[in-house]
């Protein structure tokens, strides 16, 4: 993703691209989403924290889509034959329904300046 979007690079760590911690606090935040995708009130705190980590880095809502994009792909790696259109469908419903949650706390977070600090 970020070879292909170079302009994300200030928004990530870098150490963290490289020992991958990154990539596997993504996965475990998605595989997270997916285990609670019926009951999100509990996820409503690292939800939080993710929000506030992504305002403090300026995060844009036309960013979502490159990193969904990039996700799919990277999901279809891992699954293989298993990632029939159905299952990337799934995934791409899961992850855009995790993209207007964060979207929308991320601009009540930008509307009121001060709750950047709460977290």
């Amino acid at each position: 993703m970020l070879s292909a979007h170079p302009e994300l690079k200030t928004m990530f760590n870098a150490e963290s691209q490289v020992d991958g911690s990154q990539r596997r606090r993504l996965a475990g935040a998605i595989l997270a989403y997916a285990a609670n995708i019926d009951k999100l009130v509990a996820l409503d705190a690292p939800l939080d924290k993710i929000a506030h980590t992504h305002a403090r880095l300026n995060v844009l809502p036309e960013q979502y889509p490159i990193v969904g994009f990039h996700l799919l792909a990277a999901i279809k790696t891992v699954l293989g034959e298993a990632a029939t259109p159905d299952v990337i469908d799934a995934w791409a419903a899961a992850y855009g329904q995790l993209a207007d949650i964060l979207i929308a706390r991320e601009k009540t977070i930008y509307d009121a300046p001060e709750l950047a600090t709460a977290n």
